[in-house]
């Protein structure tokens, strides 16, 4: 069963982890822990789109088994990563990907 993702459920919990931590405000803390859901949300979406970007779509048609194989491990990475994310972050890779139908191979 998969979990429905709020982001604001998850920044608010990291505020009130910080304040917890460190005795800041939570004002203070709510700034920190956005900034830190900022940066990993772009951190996971350039890291996957360069992942597709790089990605080799014609890699069935080798001959070579190791190819396949190497491509056929990375494809299923990616849809597993894909399948764990919340539909807005695959809509922001989406939007990082030189080819955006490309993003259709793996959902």
């Amino acid at each position: 069963m998969k979990v429905k993702f709020n982001f604001r459920s998850i920044v608010f919990k990291r505020a009130y982890i910080i304040v917890k931590e460190t005795g800041c405000s939570l004002s203070a803390a709510l700034v920190e822990a956005w900034k830190r859901y900022r940066e990993y949300k772009n951190r996971i979406v350039s890291e996957i789109a360069g992942r597709i970007n790089g990605f080799d779509f014609n890699y069935q048609r080798s001959d070579d088994n190791r190819v396949y194989r190497f491509w056929s491990r990375i494809e299923d990475e990616i849809i597993k990563q894909l399948s764990e994310l919340p539909n807005f972050f695959v809509a922001a890779i989406a939007g990082q990907l030189k080819y955006q139908e490309d993003i259709k191979s793996f959902i």
